[in-house]
């Protein structure tokens, strides 16, 4: 836990990684009308020991806008630049998503703390809120039979900043359970679902991260309880259950623990 924390102060006090805004001239003419340069990021991205590049844009003039500004939350593509055998440059997956507006962070300001590459990978970091914190990292891995990259690791973090020990949740969702979730389609509302069910075992229990085989966590259902889901994934299900008391308690379910008794439509979108 200590370590947590001291990640995550490591995070707000120094912002992660500092943008690099010089601009290596083979790159300025990727550059889109109407944009500027936030960040590049320079590495080996399909594992074939050329450099690649990692180009992060924003609106030009992102940095004036207020709230009252229709582009305040304007999106900031992030562009995969890979390198060819002849040396060129060529654009292989363009994003929209990924890197969070400028104002998406809150009462913390800018989330984006960072892209790293490592070799036929790379990781985006997010970090944001207020009272309640919370911190995102989304890592792409390069499929070499594909000739993609795809979603590999998500981890999602988030703490009560009066009490941080205490409130600490942290989740780590893995390819093997989003299926496959390329750059180009990814959306932080990806497997975004508002179905209903209904628990159909005599007990089921919340697990903390969707992962076969993890120690599940204390909170439980009975038989009958019914949940509403916010994503669905190969074997489980995240999802909440309010009690009597109006109380509310979310986490991944075991899909076979459940029924459904009505499908929704992707949500959060």
């Amino acid at each position: 836990m200590k370590r947590i924390l001291f990640a995550f102060i490591l995070i707000v006090s120094v912002n992660a990684v500092a943008q690099n805004t010089t601009v290596p001239e083979e790159l300025k003419p990727f550059i889109m009308p109407g944009y500027e340069v936030m960040d590049v990021v320079k590495g080996d991205l399909n594992k074939d020991k050329l450099d690649d590049y990692l180009l992060v844009l924003k609106t030009a003039g992102e940095d004036t806008f207020s709230f009252d500004n229709t582009d305040w939350d304007a999106r900031r593509p992030m562009l995969v630049i890979i390198r060819q055998t002849n040396g060129t440059l060529k654009t292989a997956a363009v994003n929209n998503e990924l890197i969070f507006c400028k104002n998406c962070g809150g009462v913390m300001g800018d989330p984006y703390q960072g892209l790293t590459i490592k070799s036929g990978e790379f990781t985006a970091d997010l970090y944001g809120g207020s009272s309640w914190r919370w911190a995102e990292s989304f890592t792409f891995r390069y499929d070499a039979v594909k000739k993609n990259w795809f979603l590999q690791k998500h981890k999602s973090t988030s703490f009560q900043s009066g009490d941080p020990e205490r409130t600490m949740n942290e989740s780590v969702i893995s390819r093997s359970e989003t299926g496959d979730i390329s750059i180009e389609k990814f959306t932080p509302h990806y497997n975004a679902d508002s179905s209903s069910w209904k628990v159909k075992a005599a007990k089921t229990y919340f697990y903390n991260s969707p992962v076969i085989g993890s120690k599940p966590g204390k909170a439980y259902l009975v038989k009958g309880n019914k949940v509403v889901s916010f994503k669905q994934f190969r074997n489980f299900v995240e999802c909440s259950f309010t009690n009597s008391k109006g109380t509310v308690t979310t986490g991944y379910i075991l899909k076979k623990d459940l029924e459904l008794l009505a499908a929704g439509k992707p949500s959060g979108l």
